[in-house]
């Protein structure tokens, strides 16, 4: 479903609200030529029972989908926060270091958080990542690795620093892995057929209007199209235009460099 990032949402959903209520419509209004008045349900218990069930299977997956993606979401919004701390715990921490291995560490975080902001975040909304911005994270914990203590003072900051190298390093992972993740297709193909089933199922019952009942079409088309849209925005939490930003990296920065709008 990553197709849904290649319009605004805000041209999107006004766009998908038209077309599913013109499809509903017709389909409607094909149905109500096709099929005999007689035929039609306009009263009936056991018909209304049914349709409520599959309408409710629809709700339950639907609110299931959703969510799971809003705590996808507000999960990978947290790790990102972990890593731009963790870069900044490290940034911190290497002032402790001897001056020229102090240097090429807080050089190495600053230049992994310049290309985080610059490079990586554009790169990540169509799903991709930074080969420097890697090159740039595994620099530094090779920087680490590479020291050699000579008294356990030295000892217990190089293993500090290299905690907080893994730390950022595995939440690193973590924000592409959560980019890369998305609902499973199969998933998307069954409630889109269960919606199917409810608006199809929708046209049996008789309205006296013929009005108003493409008007209640249209509008239950509109509500499923409408939660299925949200849902996509959200699914990938680093895409669109309800993407996770990269302000935990910039307050970072500015805090590291004494700049306004850290913390």
């Amino acid at each position: 479903m990553t197709w849904v990032y290649a319009l605004p949402i805000w041209v999107l959903a006004p766009l998908a609200v038209i077309v599913s209520s013109i499809v509903a419509m017709a389909g409607l209004h094909a149905f109500r030529t096709a099929i005999k008045r007689k035929q039609l349900i306009p009263h009936n218990d056991v018909a209304g029972a049914i349709f409520g069930i599959i309408g409710t299977v629809l709700a339950v997956g639907l609110s299931f989908m959703f969510i799971n993606v809003w705590t996808q979401y507000v999960m990978a919004s947290n790790v990102v926060q972990q890593e731009a701390s963790a870069v900044a715990d490290l940034h911190h921490l290497a002032g402790a270091f001897p001056p020229a291995d102090r240097a090429k560490i807080q050089e190495g975080t600053d230049k992994y958080i310049q290309l985080v902001i610059e490079q990586e975040w554009p790169l990540m909304r169509n799903g991709g990542h930074s080969q420097a911005a890697y090159n740039a994270a595994y620099n530094v914990l090779g920087v680490i690795t590479s020291l050699k203590p000579g008294s356990s003072e030295e000892i217990m900051l190089q293993s500090h620093a290299l905690d907080a190298a893994n730390a950022f390093l595995d939440d690193r992972r973590q924000r592409l892995h959560a980019n890369d993740e998305g609902i499973p297709l199969l998933l998307w193909g069954v409630l889109i057929f269960i919606a199917c089933m409810v608006l199809i199922f929708s046209y049996y019952f008789r309205v006296e209007n013929p009005l108003e009942q493409h008007i209640m079409v249209a509008a239950l088309a509109s509500v499923i199209v409408v939660v299925m849209l949200l849902i996509a925005e959200f699914d990938y939490p680093f895409r669109g235009d309800v993407a996770v930003s990269p302000a935990a990296f910039q307050h970072a920065w500015n805090s590291l460099h004494h700049l306004e709008g850290g913390y």
